[in-house]
């Protein structure tokens, strides 16, 4: 299977965006009680890095099924909006769900590929992106992340939560991921595997990145960065 140029992280098997999205649809039926939870103490730990004030316009890539949307919300000012995205429409489904049995209606989602997010060029302050690029192809992760740096303001902060690795090295999962027939892949796994991003968020122009590796069930990394100029 390929590897990046440093030989860092592992190529994903599949890489079919309806592919990817018809497997979360499915996984938004359990994912709230099965790997949200095992996510919460990385996704805390990048919510505190992200240091959200009241009045910050926040965007979230990647909702999920809301669990950082929520935590968002509580937050920022009532009167301000949080926008969110993801690629499948059950997972906004379900996040919907989550902000509005809480209470919140200061929420705007929609449908969309990282790869083309629907906002105007520096629009937000912070960027908040929680275990999607540990399943995005090499090949699109500068994309994405150019994305990102776009829609941000000049200063605005990006944070991403990350299912990666504490060191270097192929590890017994991604030697299990790579033996996995690719059809079952997205299912298993969610089609994720350990991502090294740091040099990646330097590569893309982001300034003052710094990465803060996590233990975790999900060995994890939280990634921050700002966008100057």
């Amino acid at each position: 299977m390929p590897q990046d140029d440093q030989g860092l992280m592992i190529e994903v098997p599949v890489s079919d965006i309806s592919a990817i999205q018809k497997a979360f649809d499915l996984w938004s039926r359990v994912y709230s009680f099965t790997a949200a939870p095992m996510e919460r103490k990385p996704r805390r730990r990048g919510l505190e890095l992200a240091a959200i004030q009241p009045q910050d316009k926040v965007l979230e890539v990647a909702v999920g099924t809301g669990a950082a949307l929520l935590e968002i919300l509580q937050r920022v000012d009532k009167t301000t909006v949080v926008y969110g995205v993801d690629l499948s429409p059950k997972m906004l489904e379900k996040a919907r769900h989550t902000a509005t049995k809480a209470g919140f209606t200061n929420v705007n989602l929609r449908q969309s590929d990282a790869r083309s997010l629907p906002f105007d060029d520096n629009s937000f302050d912070v960027l908040f992106n929680n275990y999607m690029l540990d399943l995005i192809p090499l090949a699109d992760m500068p994309l994405i992340l150019q994305e990102f740096r776009r829609v941000l303001k000049n200063g605005g902060r990006l944070v991403m939560v990350n299912m990666s690795k504490e060191q270097p090295g192929i590890t017994f999962y991604e030697r299990l991921y790579q033996a996995t027939p690719v059809r079952l892949n997205p299912y298993l796994y969610g089609g994720c595997r350990p991502v090294l991003m740091a040099e990646h968020t330097r590569q893309a122009g982001f300034q003052d990145v710094q990465r803060e590796y996590v233990k975790n069930i999900f060995p994890s990394e939280v990634v921050v960065g700002r966008k100057v100029g």
